[in-house]
């Protein structure tokens, strides 16, 4: 039970982006407990402690309970369980709470003091979000790296349907269907523990794809096991032997870094 409400908090604190982030959830919760005061003297504000109050109660008790993490959290939202904090309405509640006092108070200067105060904590707290971590400039109007599109393309200019597996470099792996929808994946994000499972054969092949240099007998035998038709590598960061007629697979194209093996001969 206790390491499920250890896990818990981590999701939690993954959530609210570590240390800072609980300056914000401090004012949540102070804005929830004033609407529930204010809520009990005043009939007009009754509607914001049933819309507000009460819901983000029931999702905390929730989210919060070890026997629902366990039973429902851990097994249909593995590695995502921090997600559902997103149905607090953390912004909304603040910035309500935050109007009514600035509307309310007699006093302007006290206004001003709960304005300056309210954005002060968001703002010394939280962190830029166009900065260099968190932003880059796009490669194109979708938004995703170019070589990804550039794989897709070629994969889908072979005439296949999503039924036709292909295996990626690692970095592609969240951007191929992201522009495409009718490539088919050998596995995709849930070699990261997200959506679902993965196979013995799924996990294998990524190991293979995380090395520097895969072992191409290891690759090509679980490929052909599976019907994988292509196989995509990236020459830049792996070592791989210039020809694969011997493995069953021959050149197709290449783009970039990236050059695409096909099953059968030429």
């Amino acid at each position: 039970m206790a390491a499920d409400f250890y896990s818990i908090w981590d999701n939690f604190k993954n959530f609210i982006g570590g240390r800072t982030g609980l300056f914000h959830c401090g004012m949540f919760c102070l804005a929830l407990v004033f609407l529930f005061l204010v809520g009990r003297k005043q009939k007009e504000e009754k509607q914001a402690v049933r819309f507000l109050v009460w819901p983000s109660v029931l999702v905390l008790l929730f989210l919060f309970n070890p026997l629902f993490y366990r039973y429902v959290g851990s097994r249909f939202f593995a590695g995502v369980y921090w997600r559902l904090f997103w149905m607090l309405p953390i912004s909304f509640t603040v910035a309500y709470t935050v109007v009514w006092l600035v509307f309310r108070w007699k006093k302007q200067f006290a206004r001003i003091v709960v304005l300056v105060v309210a954005v002060l904590v968001v703002a010394v707290s939280g962190q830029k979000i166009y900065s260099g971590t968190n932003f880059t400039q796009a490669e194109n109007e979708y938004k995703l790296p170019q070589a990804a599109l550039d794989v897709a393309d070629i994969l889908a200019g072979a005439g296949v349907n999503w039924k036709v597996k292909s295996v990626v470099p690692n970095e592609l792996l969240c951007y191929i269907r992201q522009y495409r929808c009718d490539i088919g994946l050998f596995y995709g994000r849930n070699v990261g523990g997200f959506i679902s499972g993965i196979g013995d054969d799924e996990a294998a092949m990524y190991q293979q794809m995380c090395r520097q240099k895969p072992d191409m007998s290891v690759v090509t035998d679980i490929a052909k096991r599976n019907e994988v038709v292509f196989l995509c590598f990236n020459r830049a960061t792996q070592e791989i032997p210039e020809d694969l007629k011997p493995y069953g697979y021959h050149y197709y194209k290449e783009t970039g870094d990236y050059i695409i093996y096909m099953l059968g001969e030429e």
